[in-house]
């Protein structure tokens, strides 16, 4: 069943694809044609239902994500985050002030498949951190270790026993809220500023029902986060207009 909401976090600097963002912020950065936000949109409108909510939280540069918004997506909603030099899970707290119910948590500098959503959607769990095992991973890759029935035991980019890699979108049913937001405050406590996302799925491992996974294994995906990173993704999309509908080759 499609979800209510869809946060996707777009206020970052995108620090490592300067010089490129300090004239424009990283959301708005152009692949293959498209804003990396016109990508995050177009996958959230599938997982949303059709009077659903998507929420685009702004930071760096904000006023031209909004001007950007207001022309080509004025049904969705933004919610700034002041606070957007510092770690991300003040962009989810500004995203969780403005839904109410169910959300998929996404980030704007990832293009996915669109073959995910329906995989994500019906994927068991009241709260499930996406997942894959397709790649070779390295140092600043967000690594999970799951246990014998899916669910996840540690996320950190500094795991050294991992089984797979999350891929940066977790989804919270109407049975998981109350988990999620007590697991936010708990990361929130502990690491202060410096708390993202995923330390919000930890918190959950160590509690009685920690977050599922969702293995999405087989479609890969794209991230922009450097210059390199940004010519491959062009070089996938441009050569193969499909890519999106079909899936990615690995």
């Amino acid at each position: 069943m499609k979800l209510n909401n869809a946060i996707i976090l777009a206020a970052g600097m995108g620090v490592r694809l300067r010089p490129m963002t300090e004239r424009i912020p990283k959301a708005l950065i152009t692949c293959a044609g498209w804003p990396l936000l016109s990508y995050a949109l177009e996958f959230a409108r599938r997982v949303v239902k059709e009077n659903g909510k998507i929420v685009v939280v702004t930071g760096f540069q904000a006023e031209k994500v909004v001007e950007f918004l207001d022309e080509v997506a004025p049904d969705v909603s933004v919610s700034h985050n002041a606070g957007y030099e510092k770690a991300n899970l003040l962009s989810v707290a500004a995203g969780l002030e403005r839904v109410d119910g169910d959300f998929l948590l996404m980030n704007v500098d990832h293009i996915y498949p669109f073959a995910f959503a329906q995989r994500l959607v019906d994927a068991p769990g009241d709260v499930v951190a996406a997942v894959d095992g397709d790649r070779t991973l390295v140092e600043d890759d967000m690594k999970v270790r799951t246990d014998a029935h899916g669910g996840v035991r540690a996320i950190s980019k500094q795991l050294t026993e991992f089984d797979m890699g999350y891929i940066g979108m977790s989804l919270v049913r109407p049975a998981g809220l109350d988990a999620y937001r007590e697991s936010f405050k708990a990361a929130q406590s502990s690491r202060g500023d410096r708390a993202v996302a995923e330390d919000v799925i930890q918190a959950l491992s160590n509690s009685e029902r920690p977050a599922r996974t969702c293995d999405l294994s087989g479609l890969s995906w794209l991230e922009v986060d450097t210059p390199d990173d940004l010519e491959v993704a062009e070089g996938h999309l441009m050569n193969d207009p499909d890519m999106l509908s079909r899936g990615f080759e690995s």
